[in-house]
């Protein structure tokens, strides 16, 4: 949510108005009131360019479009999503998702760990140390595997 400046702006001026008679009350000078204010009208503006330029992140899933981030609803065309219905249930399903037919024909020869790593590496965003240690092996041996998969793309 945007910062209303009227509706924040008639608060201050009503709290001000109150730490005024206070600090009369308690004997403070006007310039020390002054300053005081001053202050307070600094931070209050810092406030207010900040929380004009700040939105929370948006959340995934919503249940209702309202509930969407409008900053959201307004770049929706620069978000993505993987359509699920488009991709085989297997393992390697994301493969048919390629539009580059040359790609998609290469990735095909690959044997199934050399797809399996790029599943894990690429799709499921593990890195190369995260996959060594699920698979029980150095990472040199992933990167000399990934290093092949390249070579064998860059043949073709």
């Amino acid at each position: 949510m945007g910062f209303h400046y009227g509706y924040e702006k008639k608060k201050f001026d009503k709290e001000w108005t109150r730490l005024e008679q206070e600090y009369r009350a308690a004997g403070m000078s006007d310039t020390q009131i002054a300053a005081m204010r001053e202050y307070d009208w600094s931070w209050f503006c810092s406030q207010r360019t900040y929380l004009n330029r700040v939105q929370a992140l948006p959340s995934e899933q919503y249940e209702d479009e309202s509930e969407q981030s409008s900053l959201l609803r307004k770049f929706e065309s620069l978000s993505c999503t993987w359509d699920t219905s488009d991709v085989d249930a297997q393992r390697f399903g994301w493969l048919s998702s390629l539009e580059d037919e040359w790609m998609y024909r290469q990735l095909c020869k690959l044997s199934e760990d050399d797809l399996e790593l790029l599943t894990l590496l690429i799709v499921e965003g593990y890195r190369q140390a995260d996959v060594a240690r699920l698979w029980d092996c150095s990472r040199n041996v992933i990167y000399k595997r990934l290093k092949k998969i390249k070579n064998f793309l860059n043949q073709g």
